[in-house]
């Protein structure tokens, strides 16, 4: 039911009456088409059936006609006087009616032999008629089924009459030949609107006339099911049993088809319709259509006379509900008043409306008022708050350089404190090494004392081989004198003496030479025991020294590491004040955002109610002029230049 609270009130009057109009109409034709498919059916079936009896009776008229006229030439004397058949022709060409319908016209004798009215002979002792009619005598006069011409090619049939003498032999036959072109003229004049035709069958169930020419002496109506039509075979059959009737049968499109059957008078033939059940409604649709095209003329003329009643006696709602649209667009002249034209529900709805209207102007006016106060004080806060705001992002930052100058001097000394470390780690290691120099110096001094005493004692021992060699000396020196006294004996003894005098001297002269190099390693010695005893004293110092440097260099580390951990904790406090002011700077951001946008909307309310024409209201409330917002910096965090820096605190 969303949908039917959409729409105007005209539209539900019109809905209140063409509902029930429609309904009216709907059961009128629903009542008018179960008494016409009761009736008009039934009056269908009898005209056709009236009309299937007249075309059966004229056609039965046609062969009548021609048994009357055959019946009245049979009675010649001038055919039964026994002459040749030939002579016969003069009178059967003069006799000759000239129709199109006759095809030929012929006597013959009672040996079969027969002339026509053009002098064609022929014998027709086999035939079936000529048995009946002349060899057998079973018959007066005989109407054959037809057959396919030989002359024409077309469907004809044999109409004869047996030639009686005076004595009562039968001694020939009148006979004509008729076309079957006046019987499908006739057939086809057969008509209950459209789809439906007529056709003729004859004795045997062949479909003599029909309005298909493909179907004539083709079909049986007793074999129709071979071609589509469904339970035409059984039909077919009944309509041979030589009684009226009808049947219901379904062509090969699948429709639904009537057939009414009537024999002809004097024939053996069936007289057929073919009706479309369709065309029995059709008379009933038709009219229902009428019926119905009538009914919405009228429902359109009640409805526009009802829209156009409506329409004015609707008029000042639809200003009411105008006006109101206005005033919800925003648009509405408040000053505006309804003319109260009439007392019934529709006045009261004017009165009630400008009552409304009045309220809703003296509640505007109050509140365009206050809108005016919000709207000066909204300004005020919003260019506040945008200064302060402002000047928070300056501070934020200064903060934040400040904040990065701790992280350089907070990086400087980390590096210094590691370098001092590193130069503590050097100074132990060079004091560890100096020790060690030390010690090592100990241990060469002591080697260089043991080696002076072995170089004393070497001494020694070439003082004693020098003693040794100057003795040895001598004593060759003693021997040489006692060999020179002993004489002849006495000269190997001398030669010997010699050589051992040779070999002292080069001793004492090997001694000298070894005692030099001694007496110099000696000095050189005690000059190397000299300056070892001076590099240990060195070497003392310096490792007293490097120690005195390690515990300065283990202080500068020690200061340098409170240093870093006084300025760790200075720089968590600037990041944690960075922050806090970054916080302070995003609030009051959204503060001045706050205000600005409370400005707008009290700037928009203000405009709002200036599009309402609200009539005067007192004394026009004065704006206070706005402080002009100050300049805004070129980025976040530039100092602008109409700003001092503030003064930092040195670390």
């Amino acid at each position: 039911m969303h949908w039917f609270s959409r729409l105007s009130l005209t539209q539900k009057l019109l809905g209140a009456l063409a509902l029930p109009l429609l309904l009216a109409c709907l059961a009128l034709g629903i009542i008018v088409k179960t008494q016409l498919n009761a009736s008009v059916p039934t009056m269908m079936a009898e005209s056709a059936e009236r009309q299937l009896t007249a075309r059966a009776d004229e056609i039965g008229q046609w062969i009548d006609g021609y048994r009357r006229w055959l019946d009245g030439l049979a009675r010649d004397e001038r055919l039964t006087d026994g002459a040749p058949v030939a002579t016969r022709q003069a009178w059967l060409a003069e006799r000759h009616p000239g129709e199109a319908g006759l095809e030929s016209f012929y006597v013959a004798d009672a040996d079969g032999d027969v002339i026509t009215h053009t002098g064609t002979t022929v014998n027709i002792t086999h035939r079936d008629y000529f048995q009946a009619l002349v060899t057998q005598g079973r018959a007066e006069r005989l109407l054959v089924d037809p057959v396919i011409s030989v002359v024409s090619g077309q469907p004809t049939a044999v109409f004869a009459q047996a030639l009686v003498d005076e004595r009562g032999q039968r001694v020939g036959l009148l006979g004509t030949t008729l076309t079957m072109e006046a019987v499908s003229e006739i057939t086809s004049r057969i008509s209950l609107g459209e789809g439906s035709y007529g056709y003729l069958v004859d004795s045997s169930g062949t479909v003599v006339a029909h309005p298909d020419a493909e179907l004539r002496m083709n079909l049986k109506v007793t074999e129709a099911e071979s071609i589509g039509f469904q339970g035409a075979n059984a039909l077919g059959r009944e309509m041979l049993g030589g009684e009226a009737g009808h049947g219901r049968v379904t062509s090969p499109e699948g429709e639904a088809v009537s057939l009414l059957w009537q024999p002809i008078p004097g024939t053996d033939w069936t007289l057929v319709m073919a009706v479309p059940e369709r065309l029995f409604t059709a008379v009933s649709r038709e009219l229902l259509t009428s019926l119905l095209l009538a009914g919405i003329v009228i429902l359109a003329v009640l409805l526009v006379i009802l829209g156009v009643s409506t329409r004015r006696a609707l008029a000042p709602i639809r200003q009411t509900a105008q006006a109101m649209a206005d005033i919800a667009k925003g648009k509405g002249d408040l000053t505006r008043r309804l003319a109260v034209k009439s007392q019934d529900e529709v006045g009261e709805l004017a009165v009630q409306f400008n009552a409304f209207v009045e309220r809703m102007q003296h509640t505007l006016q109050q509140v365009r008022g206050n809108a005016r106060q919000v709207l000066d004080g909204a300004s005020d806060m919003a260019d506040g708050t945008q200064e302060l705001s402002s000047r928070t992002e300056q501070a934020a930052a200064n903060l934040q350089e400040t904040s990065a100058s701790m992280e350089e001097i907070h990086s400087t000394v980390t590096h210094t404190t590691q370098a001092a470390e590193q130069a503590n780690g050097l100074a132990l290691t060079a004091a560890g090494t100096a020790e060690q120099g030390s010690e090592a110096m100990q241990q060469v001094e002591a080697k260089m004392a043991a080696i002076n005493d072995s170089a004393t004692r070497i001494s020694e021992i070439i003082g004693l081989i020098d003693s040794i060699a100057f003795q040895t000396n001598i004593l060759a020196l003693n021997a040489s004198v006692e060999a020179a006294r002993a004489g002849e004996q006495g000269r190997g003894f001398a030669v010997v003496a010699g050589e051992v005098r040779n070999l002292a001297s080069r001793s004492a002269e090997a001694a000298q030479d070894i005692r030099g190099l001694i007496d110099a390693s000696v000095r050189h010695t005690q000059e190397g025991d000299g300056l070892v005893k001076d590099a240990a004293e060195r070497m003392q110092a310096i490792r007293q020294s490097v120690t005195q440097v390690a515990d300065v260099i283990a202080e500068i580390t020690a200061g340098a590491r409170e240093q870093t951990t006084g300025i760790e904790q200075i720089n968590t406090a600037v990041a944690e004040m960075d922050t806090v002011t970054q916080q302070n700077a995003t609030m009051v951001n959204q503060n001045a955002g706050l205000a600005s946008t409370m400005r707008e909307n009290a700037q928009r309310l203000d405009r709002l109610m200036a599009e309402f024409v609200l009539g005067e209201d007192g004394p026009a409330l004065e704006r206070r002029p706005s402080a002009p917002s100050p300049a805004l910096p070129a980025r976040p965090g530039a100092p602008r230049q109409d700003t001092p820096e503030p003064e930092w605190e040195a670390f």
